[in-house]
C-alpha cells in the first residue's frame, strides 16, 4: 500500500470509528467526501474509472439494456460509463457532497445523480430496474445493518432485472488490515438473494492487490420460478 491510501485509510478509520461510536455508522461517508476537498487520492476506493470487471460482465451481455441503479455511486465513474452504453442511469449514494462531486465532474451528464440511502430506499425505485450494480458498497456497511440492506437489493428489480455485485470476498486468506471493509461470505450472499436465481460466482484477484481474495457475482430474478 502506497504512502498516500495508507492516509486515507487511516483517516477513514478514525471517521469510521467515531462514526460507529456515536451510533450513526454510514455518517463517515459523507464526512469522507465532504472533507477531501475534491481530491479523489482522499477517497482510497476512487479510481477514476469505470470498474473494469463491471465493465467485461456487460459488455459480453448485450441482451441487457434499459434502467440501471448504481447504488453508492461515489464519484460516478461507473454510471458514467453505464450512460454511455446506453442504460437509463439513476445513481444514489448516500453522501451529498460526493452528488455534488458527480454533477461538477460530469455538468452535462443523462445520468440522474440524487443523495439517497439503500437502508430505505425511494418507493419509486422499486421494482423498477432492469439491471442493479453494487460495488464495494455492502462490504462498507457494518454487520448490525447489512442485513437490511442487502435484503433490500432484490426489491429494486424488475420482473426480468439483473443484480451485479462486487467486493471482497471472505475466505481463509485474511488481510492483516483493519476493517471496513469487511469481506462477504459466499454463503452470506446467496441467502441474502436466495430469492433470486444465481448466474454466476467468479472469484478473482487484482494484480495490486494480489493478498486481497475478490468477487463477481449476478443474480437474475426469474419470475418464471416464483
Amino acid at each position: 500500500m502506497d504512502e498516500k491510501l495508507a492516509e486515507a485509510r487511516t483517516k477513514l478509520l478514525k471517521l469510521s470509528e467515531a462514526a460507529e461510536v456515536d451510533g450513526e455508522p454510514l455518517r463517515w461517508f459523507e464526512e469522507l467526501y465532504a472533507g477531501a476537498g475534491r481530491n479523489s487520492d482522499e477517497i482510497p476506493w476512487a479510481k477514476m474509472e469505470a470498474n473494469p470487471k463491471m465493465v467485461e460482465w456487460i459488455a459480453e451481455r448485450s441482451e441487457i439494456t434499459g434502467r440501471a441503479l448504481v447504488v453508492g455511486c461515489g464519484l460516478g465513474d461507473d454510471a458514467e460509463w453505464l450512460s454511455a452504453a446506453g442504460f437509463d442511469v439513476t445513481a444514489f449514494d448516500l453522501s451529498q457532497s460526493s452528488i455534488d462531486w458527480c454533477h461538477e465532474r460530469f455538468p452535462h451528464s443523462s445520468v440522474n445523480y440524487c443523495v439517497g440511502d439503500l437502508i430505505e430506499p425511494t418507493d419509486e425505485w422499486l421494482e423498477a430496474y432492469d439491471l442493479v450494480v453494487e460495488i464495494h458498497i455492502l462490504q462498507a456497511i457494518p454487520d448490525s445493518i447489512r442485513d437490511a440492506a442487502a435484503s433490500n437489493l432484490p426489491k429494486l428489480l424488475n420482473n426480468h432485472g439483473y443484480l451485479l455485485c462486487i467486493g471482497r470476498l471472505l475466505t481463509e486468506r485474511i488481510p492483516d488490515e483493519p476493517s471496513p471493509p469487511w469481506p462477504l461470505a459466499r454463503v452470506w450472499l446467496n441467502s441474502r438473494f436466495r430469492a433470486l436465481k444465481q448466474l454466476s460466482f467468479l472469484s478473482f484477484v487484482n494484480e495490486d492487490t494480489p493478498t486481497i481474495d475478490r468477487y463477481v457475482a449476478a443474480w437474475n430474478r426469474d419470475t418464471t420460478a416464483m
